[in-house]
């Protein structure tokens, strides 16, 4: 029996969420089932909000733009920094304009940060303070990561067990917080306020294997497209006159290896090898944070019907 998007709305509360990790081919599969349901995109990329950095994020194409509505794509510079609590914010008030209308809004990603702010709450943190993560920063290249996570480890310990070690773009991020407020991340934690939905978790996975085959060929791709001349016009337009890393660029897989080769750190053939030993870490931390989500309904790839199995999940779901 045909799916009829109508029956789907009844309850505006309903919130269907396609994720996975990068490279799997969410975009896709997301826009063939919205297509179907008449459904528009909540795009839940940390990295696609940002405008000119098209190719290393792999955004849907201006076909694909066109083709189904997406929100949260190309909303602003890649100088200004908008945190998972500014997104959960604009996300929320957009998606109920999306259920006013009496159309169905479809969160599709993988940021695992800006989905979890999205859903199970978001708590507002102060903005960065560029004096205070310089210092930070300077600390980090005098002392190294592991002095600036042992500190992490005084002030916040409930934050730092959830960081890795050497994951420093967050454990500056946290000791910036902690000494602008006075107040561990972990506290701010508390204070988190759910959204009033009902989300619809629809997990894609495949072997993983295939998909770092996939990742080292999207990469491969990536290059024949110009990914470097993209990397060349963004780094004169935004870098140049930068004093600090606190940009997007320089916290992007892709573009910070282009840039590091752009400066004269590492060879090309050192960047495009690194940009894939990155990505395929990234995935394995991607598919580590959408396991600890509750139930997810998971489906392996590759799989001729996976916008059935979707449009199926959301059918049985939608009371």
């Amino acid at each position: 029996m045909p799916l009829n998007p109508q029956s789907l709305i009844s309850n505006s509360k309903f919130l269907p969420v396609i994720l996975g990790p990068t490279g799997i081919g969410k975009t896709e599969i997301a826009i063939k089932v919205a297509s179907e349901l008449g459904a528009e995109i909540i795009s839940c990329d940390s990295r696609q909000l940002y405008q000119d950095m098209d190719i290393g994020t792999s955004k849907p194409s201006p076909e694909e733009l066109k083709k189904i509505t997406h929100w949260f794509i190309n909303i602003i510079s890649p100088d200004v920094n908008l945190n998972a609590w500014d997104y959960a914010l604009l996300a929320r008030k957009k998606i109920k304009e999306i259920w006013k209308r009496k159309k169905i809004p479809i969160v599709v990603g993988g940021s695992g940060l800006y989905l979890r702010a999205l859903i199970d709450g978001f708590f507002r943190i102060p903005s960065s303070d560029g004096s205070i993560r310089e210092s930070l920063e300077r600390l980090e290249t005098s002392q190294g990561v592991s002095s600036l996570y042992e500190k992490l480890k005084e002030v916040d310990s409930v934050t730092a067990s959830s960081i890795h070690p050497q994951d420093s773009m967050r454990i500056i991020r946290a000791l910036e917080v902690y000494e602008m407020s006075g107040t561990p991340i972990s506290v701010m934690k508390k204070q988190r306020v759910p959204f009033d939905c009902i989300p619809i978790y629809i997990g894609l996975t495949m072997p993983r294997e295939l998909l770092y085959k996939r990742i080292e060929e999207r990469v491969d791709k990536m290059m024949d497209n110009e990914f470097l001349s993209e990397v060349k016009e963004l780094s004169r337009k935004y870098i140049s006159t930068k004093t600090s890393r606190n940009i997007s660029l320089f916290q992007t897989i892709g573009y910070k290896e282009l840039i590091a080769h752009i400066q004269g750190e590492i060879t090309i053939e050192e960047a495009i090898e690194l940009i894939k030993r990155n990505t395929r870490r990234y995935a394995k931390r991607q598919f580590t944070w959408f396991k600890s989500i509750e139930n997810v309904h998971w489906i392996e790839l590759p799989n001729n019907m996976v916008v059935e199995k979707c449009k199926d999940l959301i059918s049985k779901h939608k009371r």
